[in-house]
């Protein structure tokens, strides 16, 4: 389901675009689709806006599209000050969940990332996303680098640190 889809860096174009494909990512499956800090994210082109650049934090994002669609987003943003800051999110439309999407965007994320000198990531999602540590574990093992991760659920929620191991 993702041969004619292309993973590449976010643009500032891609905010229109990602407004026109916001019906795909349908709200009640939050749980599937989001690896992210809070159920705040709805609409995903407010988060886009908002990203923090402007507060002192840098941001970059990673799309998946097909055609004039925007089906998967991640994105990482950090305080350049503090190298154990970035949080990563991922978000994929409803119907192409499960199919490697989400990993295949966020790879291209983390490989980005790693290049520009970004080694740990803070992740929060929803407990009852079982693919998560698998998913993270499969990046470590296809961008070539080994990774220590630790975490703790709460309340549905988890977190997880993940540090490139030295």
């Amino acid at each position: 389901m993702t041969d004619d889809i292309t993973t590449r860096p976010w643009r500032s174009d891609d905010l229109d675009l990602l407004r026109a494909s916001e019906s795909l990512f349908a709200p009640q499956t939050y749980p599937q689709r989001f690896l992210a800090r809070n159920r705040g994210l709805r609409p995903l082109h407010l988060r886009a806006v908002g990203r923090p650049t402007g507060t002192g934090r840098r941001w970059t994002g990673q799309v998946a599209t097909d055609g004039n669609r925007i089906l998967a987003l991640a994105e990482c943003s950090w305080d350049p000050a503090d190298p154990a800051s970035p949080r990563l999110t991922v978000n994929v439309a409803h119907d192409w969940q499960a199919g490697g999407l989400g990993r295949r965007t966020l790879r291209a994320l983390v490989s980005r990332c790693l290049h520009m000198g970004l080694t740990t990531f803070n992740v929060d999602y929803a407990a009852s996303n079982v693919a998560l540590d698998s998913m993270l574990h499969s990046i470590g093992s296809e961008t070539g680098e080994r990774y220590a991760l630790s975490g703790v659920t709460r309340a549905g929620i988890g977190h997880l640190t993940v540090r490139m191991a030295t």
